[in-house]
């Protein structure tokens, strides 16, 4: 939320933010745009199998990072490739997301109301047990 003072301006602070926040939402579209002009040379995988094994491969490197830095780097590598895995299959990565943001938040919202004041001290085997519930009544 950004408020506008009486000039209908907003400060420094807020700027940047929103800024930030833009800039932060066309991430995945800018991996794309990447990805479909290496593809438009010819530096581009026949299908979505070499992708799937690019994936496999930068998981590897992530689990196998062993500073900050590293692992900055290789989930970035990660999720490079992911949006590389969407646009093989013609799916809207920024889409995709939103909808796994949607699902999870419903689903967890589900849990803490099953759970009730208790949620918080519960076991992380009752929270997965609460998880599974959440899932299996949303697909009735």
């Amino acid at each position: 939320q950004f408020d506008a003072d009486d000039s209908g301006t907003i400060s420094e602070d807020e700027a940047a933010a929103l800024w930030k926040s833009l800039l932060g939402s066309f991430t995945s579209f800018c991996a794309e745009k990447l990805q479909k002009r290496a593809a438009r040379t010819g530096f581009d995988w026949p299908d979505a199998d070499g992708v799937v094994a690019k994936i496999e491969e930068e998981l590897a490197e992530v689990a196998a990072a062993t500073t900050d830095a590293e692992r900055t780097e290789e989930v970035g590598d990660l999720l490079f490739a992911v949006v590389n895995l969407a646009r093989h299959l013609k799916v809207d990565p920024e889409a995709a997301l939103r909808q796994a943001n949607s699902k999870f938040d419903r689903r967890f919202r589900a849990m803490e109301h099953m759970a009730g004041d208790d949620f918080t001290a519960l076991s992380l085997d009752a929270k997965e047990a609460l998880w599974s519930r959440a899932k299996a009544e949303e697909r009735r």
